[in-house]
């Protein structure tokens, strides 16, 4: 079902990628498809570029059994407002950037579109120093680290462990943790070295020689921030403070017995507090988001970018080619 609402004048078809069935990245197709309406409080958005999330793909190809067929994809949004609301402090031809909650895989919306509706809660101004790529590079990657390590009490003075320095979420991450104070030890594999040391890292561990329970067993951390999973969290937990925190980004390589026991442990204080978190659309994070960028204190990184057609390969991209930074659509010149 539509949105409620009225459409724009002058606009009642648009063009955006969708599937209509489970599959490989070629089941994504670009249509016509109606714009959707934009509601009270929200801001209609012409879509000037997107970039991809691993919840995209893993929406389009079945491994998410709630996700709904006929969707159009992603949540990552940057563009310039068509429509909003009279009494908006956003008006059209504003340049703004934010995460959709259409990202969610139950919502039949999406931003890999030329329009996109989005609350105006919900983003910021794109600095003046930012491109529409870099916008839609860091939304969802940018929110996932900042509310990683608010769990995770990253603060200045602190020891954080990140892993996978050289990824969307942890080169974020690696560059929030660094503009809070604190002294950031990240991992990545050999090639991204000196891209994980350009975005701030103070050490960096190659973890194709090293794994850090080795290098760091008479030197634990105050947080670690976790998107591996697996056998990364059991070194993590073994040079970990038995006061510290870690902090799981959601992904299938999680032990759910093994966190549910670290959860029950640490609230009665037996042991490091662990925090699992969903990324969730913030406006004030947003806020901080676009402070970090005009201040030059966040960077996007960016690894290929792809036009909106072209969106399959994109896909195929990002699955395959273990991209160092973001995969970014350009939606509209």
């Amino acid at each position: 079902m539509q949105r409620a609402g009225t459409h724009t004048a002058g606009h009642t078809i648009m063009k955006a990628i969708v599937y209509k069935t489970f599959g490989p990245p070629d089941v994504l197709k670009l249509v016509n498809h109606p714009l959707p309406q934009r509601s009270a409080g929200e801001l209609l958005v012409k879509v000037k570029s997107t970039s991809l999330n691993p919840v995209d793909y893993k929406t389009r190809n079945g491994s998410i059994p709630i996700a709904k067929k006929n969707k159009i994809l992603g949540g990552d949004l940057a563009g310039v407002v068509e429509a909003a609301d009279a009494d908006s402090k956003l008006v059209k031809g504003d340049k703004v950037f934010g995460l959709s909650p259409d990202f969610i895989f139950t919502s039949k919306w999406g931003t890999y579109a030329e329009f996109a509706t989005i609350k105006s809660s919900l983003v910021a101004s794109i600095p003046d120093n930012t491109s529409f790529d870099q916008a839609a590079a860091v939304p969802l990657v940018s929110l996932t680290a900042m509310q990683a390590l608010d769990n995770a009490q990253v603060q200045a003075g602190k020891r954080v462990l990140i892993h996978g320095g050289s990824g969307g979420v942890g080169g974020v991450a690696v560059q929030i943790a660094k503009a809070r104070g604190a002294h950031v030890t990240s991992t990545c594999s050999t090639k991204n070295i000196q891209l994980v040391k350009e975005l701030g890292a103070d050490e960096v561990i190659d973890y194709t020689k090293q794994t850090v329970d080795q290098v760091f067993k008479n030197n634990p951390f105050d947080a670690v921030i976790d998107q591996i999973g697996g056998a990364t969290t059991s070194q993590s937990l073994a040079v970990l403070k038995k006061t510290g925190h870690i902090s799981f980004v959601l992904n299938e390589n999680i032990n759910y017995f093994k966190l549910t026991a670290g959860l029950a442990l640490g609230a009665v204080g037996m042991g490091p507090k662990h925090h699992l978190g969903f990324v969730r659309p913030d406006g004030r994070q947003m806020q901080e988001v676009a402070r970090l960028l005009a201040e030059g204190k966040l960077k996007a990184v960016i690894d290929k970018t792809f036009p909106l057609e072209e969106a399959a390969a994109a896909h195929q991209y990002l699955e395959t080619g273990r991209p160092s930074g973001k995969v970014v659509l350009q939606v509209a010149s």
